[in-house]
């Protein structure tokens, strides 16, 4: 993989934020991002195409949506999974957020999710979005705002996976960071995007944010789809075994350590896939926020 993806796979995007924005929500994100059926939108940094899905489904099947990411290997994921899901109004290509495969003045809206946070040249990257929006269009940035975390019932799981976390952002910032300049990086991006949108030269700066709770045992959850969501977790947690492990080395967390967390979490998976029931009485949380920043091309 020559990107993203070799620190998170296409499924892996797609599991994790699979309950990520609940759909009550959408319509306040799409007021938010001023979208409109018609519109031609870019979402640039897209790997496996969560977000642009989202952002397609607004516009009902008029105007499109082109995701853009450097990952040949997510850009393939993003096409089959579009397809799959019925998608005629998305296209993807392959390509840098400092050098957008698209001309001057393309688009009525240009976002990227999730992205600047993980890139060194932060003034560039919303210059070079700013450059495809039309005059009068939005740019648009959705950011984590580190607020939120996860819990699972069993306190020594919680131990672990706080350890296994802080490994892996350890051994990405070995491999990722370190062989990207990161001297022009803003640290705390969430906070500091209106400033950026001003520098940059936007008008009409907005900023919204979104705190994404998830209930395991939440009562308006079909148990058959949270039985299938922990199948589709436990399998990716094995597949992903060798990856993981190797991130946790590099991060500082003993092989011992390492395979008691391996394990604890198959087995707490398994039990829940194969006594469904089990569920509407495990309370496990999943909490995240968003930051979106949203700037007009004058």
């Amino acid at each position: 993989m020559n990107g993203w993806g070799k620190y998170q796979t296409a499924e892996e995007m797609e599991i994790g934020r699979k309950y990520e924005y609940d759909y009550a929500f959408l319509p306040f994100l799409y007021k938010w991002l001023n979208l409109k059926p018609g519109m031609t939108v870019v979402d640039v940094g897209c790997g496996s195409g969560y977000f642009t899905r989202i952002l397609a489904r607004r516009l009902k099947g008029e105007g499109k949506v082109v995701g853009i990411d450097p990952d040949k290997t997510l850009i393939s994921e993003a096409e089959k999974i579009a397809k799959k899901e019925g998608f005629s109004n998305i296209e993807f290509k392959i390509g840098s957020i400092y050098n957008i495969p698209l001309s001057d003045e393309y688009a009525d809206l240009v976002v990227c999710h999730i992205v600047l946070c993980n890139i060194p040249h932060q003034f560039d990257a919303i210059l070079e979005m700013k450059r495809i929006a039309k005059i009068g269009g939005t740019v648009a940035a959705v950011e984590p705002a580190y607020g939120g975390g996860t819990y699972y019932p069993d306190e020594r799981l919680n131990e672990l996976f706080g350890k296994f976390r802080k490994a892996f952002g350890t051994a990405i910032n070995k491999e990722w960071r370190e062989k990207l300049d990161m001297s022009n990086h803003v640290e705390n991006i969430h906070l500091k995007l209106p400033q950026l949108f001003l520098d940059t030269g936007f008008t009409n700066i907005t900023l919204n944010g979104y705190l994404s709770t998830f209930l395991l045992c939440d009562a308006r959850h079909n148990i058959e789809e949270m039985r299938k969501y922990l199948k589709a977790r436990l399998d990716l947690w094995q597949k992903l075994k060798r990856r993981n492990k190797e991130c946790a080395l590099i991060g500082g967390i003993s092989e011992e350590e390492f395979e008691e967390l391996f394990q604890r979490y198959a087995d707490y998976l398994g039990i829940l896939v194969k006594n469904p029931e089990k569920i509407r009485r495990t309370a496990q949380v999943e909490v995240v926020s968003r930051v979106i920043a949203c700037g007009s091309k004058g």
